[in-house]
């Protein structure tokens, strides 16, 4: 058995005895065993992709939400020892490329790679913008600091959207405007209106000009601005050991190669606690979450730096104090991680917490439409209306499909009317809670009554005087007569406008509208808006409210 798991990792051992070497710049890294010159060109390439596109997006530096590392085999054959790889593959803990070294870089590979910027560090944008910008940049050539955009996919590829990125990317009269159209798309901007401010041209003309720039089939390129580097100078050679490209091989996370050399790496003992967390997300990919939750928690004991390795420890650990502590170190470790406060929010008891943390999650990844969904249901649960449409609003610009647009516009729309739905019901509630409580003090004062006519009448006491006073509470400073002209509902507090004989108006606060005593008349009630008035006199608290424009807070109501 031992033979034949040395024979197993024969390939990846050899591999990692070679002479490899690391570069570094922004969020890439590179892995070389082959020639430095064309690792150095190859980074470059990466590099000028990416200030390109940040030109484009207004974005100086942009990055990636996890370093991306390339792994640029000297050989053919070394490559094809990971034969299933896509062009941006997810691994343990960061994103990988893996390259031939002096062969091209595959236009799948810069075009995941313009996506992947753009899921990092942009609001969504429409659909068919992202996928040609997407599709321009993967044909990008770099010579050094000469870049140039336009160079045409074949035939049966060039898409509609991919003309129309050409169009205003290789037109020396679009290509700055460009940026204003991207930056206004970005913040949410409608299409119409972006194009107008960007163009000075209606999106309806400048489609009429990417139909001509397609029927004309003439696709020049243009040579744009480009960093200035020197790839000599900027990109330092740093020699690898032997164990770092182990695991860095490993890292690719293909099933049992990988998961033979974590195990080989934990013999060794050599980085424990990463080949933990490698084996947990394998087993996680192959549906055994016990295995892999003993995996993350080896991982979290051998000190594991990695918040991702919380995270997935904590979304498998169903004791909830547990999963909270290794969700607190992941947030410690990165406080970013939009997914740690997510979870963190669905394992709430109190709601205003639940909504505090949803909301985190959703404005750390504002392009994740579920996010925002989450949150907007969580603040229709606590009657946050105002909240809640925003959430959907947001929703909906991050929507992908148009049928989920739609829903989520339409749930959007429906809010104002699940708000007036809510806020009849409240005053039912309301106006029966204070019918209910009127009966109770009336047969309190009544039984009063009776208790103090039985005593005198049985000569242990005096006769009764007239009952009135039926205010138990601290005393009231304050005193307000005239006529109540109007009620304005704040959510769950009420707001009462008072004109006194003199015409003023005296504004009162109402905290409680569940517990206020009202007495006289029959079935005296306090619906919202404008009133018929009528005589009030009201005893109140002298507290003012600067916010509320109120003077006090209403301790008793009475009608005449």
């Amino acid at each position: 058995m031992r033979r034949i798991l040395l024979l197993a990792l024969l390939p990846a051992l050899a591999l990692a005895e070679t002479h490899w070497v690391q570069f570094r710049t922004g969020p890439f890294e590179l892995y070389s065993d082959g020639n430095s010159k064309h690792a150095r060109e190859t980074l470059g390439w990466f590099d000028q992709l990416r200030y390109v596109l940040g030109y484009m997006l207004g974005n100086p530096d942009p990055q990636t939400t996890r370093p991306v590392r390339i792994l640029l085999f000297k050989s053919a054959q070394e490559r094809q020892n990971y034969p299933y790889i896509p062009p941006i593959l997810d691994g343990r803990d960061r994103w990988n490329i893996l390259l031939t070294s002096g062969d091209p870089i595959p236009r799948e590979v810069l075009r995941d790679c313009t996506r992947l910027f753009l899921e990092s560090n942009t609001g969504r944008m429409p659909a068919g913008i992202e996928q040609g910008m997407a599709e321009l940049l993967s044909t990008i050539q770099v010579n050094g600091t000469h870049v140039t955009l336009g160079a045409p996919p074949p035939p049966d590829e060039r898409t509609r959207d991919w003309a129309r990125l050409h169009l205003f990317a290789t037109n020396p009269d679009y290509y700055a405007k460009l940026r204003i159209l991207l930056y206004n798309l970005q913040k949410g901007a409608d299409e119409d209106p972006a194009y107008l401010n960007s163009f000075g041209k209606s999106r309806a003309a400048m489609e009429k000009e990417v139909d001509q720039h397609i029927a004309s089939a003439n696709y020049q390129t243009a040579e744009v601005d480009a960093k200035a580097l020197s790839v000599e100078r900027d990109y330092k050679e740093q020699p690898l050991l032997s164990k770092e490209v182990r695991l860095a091989l490993a890292d690719l996370l293909v099933g049992e190669p990988s998961r033979r050399e974590y195990h080989a790496l934990i013999q060794d003992n050599l980085y424990v606690a990463d080949s933990y967390e490698g084996l947990g997300i394998i087993a996680l990919r192959d549906k055994q979450p016990d295995e892999a939750r003993r995996d993350f928690l080896e991982s979290t004991n051998a000190g594991t730096p990695s918040a991702r390795c919380y995270i997935e420890y904590a979304r498998l650990e169903p004791d909830n104090a547990k999963a909270l502590a290794a969700l607190d170190k992941a947030l410690k470790l990165n406080p970013k991680l939009a997914e740690a406060y997510t979870l963190i929010g669905r394992r709430q008891t109190d709601a205003v917490k639940k909504i505090q943390y949803l909301e985190k999650a959703a404005q750390l990844s504002p392009r994740e439409a579920a996010r925002w969904e989450e949150l907007a249901k969580a603040c229709l649960d606590e009657k946050a209306f105002e909240k809640a449409a925003q959430a959907w609003r947001n929703a909906e610009q991050a929507a992908t499909t148009p049928e989920d647009r739609e829903r989520y516009s339409a749930s959007r729309v429906a809010i104002d009317q699940q708000r007036l739905d809510w806020e009849e019901e409240e005053r039912k509630r309301q106006a029966e809670e204070n019918e209910r409580e009127l009966r109770k003090l009336k047969s309190q004062a009544v039984a009063e009554l009776h208790a103090a006519e039985a005593k005198a009448n049985a000569g242990e006491g005096p006769a009764p005087e007239k009952v009135e006073k039926w205010w138990s509470g601290p005393k009231p400073d304050s005193h307000a007569t005239g006529k109540l002209t109007r009620v304005d509902c704040l959510g769950r507090q009420l707001r009462l406008v008072i004109e006194g004989d003199d015409h003023k108006l005296t504004r009162l606060l109402v905290t409680d509208p569940s517990n206020l005593p009202i007495l006289g008349g029959a079935a005296q009630t306090l619906g919202c808006g404008a009133q018929q008035p009528r005589p009030i006199v009201v005893d109140y608290f002298a507290r003012r409210n600067a916010k509320l424009a109120t003077v006090g807070e209403v301790a008793t109501i009475q009608f005449p």
